[in-house]
């Protein structure tokens, strides 16, 4: 690689600290590197402790896990100076360049310590939540809202609520929400990986979001929702009882009975006028079973009534009673006739 070099003779400490090509020397080392600077304090002796000393705080500066900016650094750069008196020129002596270098070196690491640690303890924390096939987990989060995470599932947010100006979780799968509404009117988002996006203020609603679908089911309360691709009427307001669909950057909305909706948080599937292609659906979807259905046509099958929810031999079984169709288990899989 070819360098066009500055005029290094004339360089202050500061010129070298940030001077790419030498900061490549000391960390990333070459032989093109170290033929240039090897021939260069050959040529200028007298500056060879003044790029030792340069090399001391390139140092200093990697080790630290906080990336700053130019600006950050040059900041940094005057509080030394400050601190230290330094001048801005080559010294004149080798014991006035060498010591107030050394105790800049460490005022600089003490300045990089004190900022890696405030940074790393004012990050915020993303804090996850998954399930398995089959199983059902109970959130609580830092604002006393309760999520209900059903099978295969995930939540995420981040723990800085407090300085934010929402509350925001992103969930795949589904999950059931109850919001506890705050005192300064905080709003409380959800993000599905869809890009869809419900915000309320205290409430109790279904969120399914799987496949290329979402799905928002509202029990109690008042959500409004925008999606990726806006609607000319901007955001949707739902109310109690409303189902909002979105699929291929189209939504639909209707009335429905929640419970069929929601019932699995109670351990209980409602079915009403089901058919047995969406039981197939929510078999795979919720315990991650292959089942074949070898008769077309049962897939049309409905049914109606309650049954409980347990483990994937239990369900699957209690669906054969319901809609009266034979069940056989081959291997890793489901036969359905």
């Amino acid at each position: 690689m070819s360098y066009s070099h500055p005029d290094y003779d004339k360089f202050t400490l500061e010129d070298f600290t940030f001077d790419t090509f030498f900061k490549e020397w000391v960390l990333y080392p070459t032989p093109e590197h170290d033929e240039f600077w090897m021939q260069w304090m050959k040529s200028n002796p007298s500056k060879i402790e003044l790029l030792d000393e340069a090399k001391e705080i390139v140092l200093v500066l990697n080790q630290s896990k906080v990336e700053m900016s130019p600006h950050e650094l040059k900041a940094v750069w005057g509080q030394i100076q400050e601190n230290v008196q330094l001048p801005k020129k080559t010294f004149e002596s080798q014991m006035t360049r060498k010591f107030p270098w050394r105790i800049a070196a460490g005022i600089l690491a003490f300045f990089v310590l004190t900022l890696s640690v405030f940074w790393m303890i004012s990050l915020p924390k993303k804090v996850e939540f998954a399930t398995s096939y089959g199983e059902k987990l109970e959130i609580n989060l830092p604002d006393s809202s309760r999520v209900i995470l059903n099978s295969n599932s995930k939540l995420s947010f981040y723990d800085n609520w407090e300085k934010q100006t929402s509350r925001e979780i992103m969930i795949e799968g589904e999950a059931f929400f109850s919001v506890v509404h705050k005192v300064d009117h905080q709003p409380f988002r959800v993000i599905s990986s869809k890009g869809v996006e419900i915000e309320v203020l205290g409430t109790e609603f279904n969120v399914y979001n799987r496949s290329e679908e979402t799905e928002v089911i509202l029990n109690s309360g008042l959500v409004t929702l925008s999606f990726p691709v806006q609607d000319k009427e901007g955001k949707i307001v739902m109310e109690p009882g409303d189902l909002v669909k979105f699929k291929d950057n189209k939504f639909k909305k209707e009335r429905v009975d929640t419970s069929l909706y929601t019932s699995w948080k109670d351990d209980v599937l409602n079915l009403d006028q089901t058919s047995l292609a969406e039981i197939v659906r929510m078999a795979k979807e919720n315990y991650g079973v292959m089942i074949e259905v070898q008769n077309e046509e049962a897939l049309n099958l409905t049914a109606s009534g309650s049954m409980p929810l347990s483990d994937a031999d239990s369900f699957l079984n209690q669906i054969a009673l319901i809609f009266n169709v034979e069940l056989t288990k081959e291997s890793n899989k489901y036969l359905i006739k």
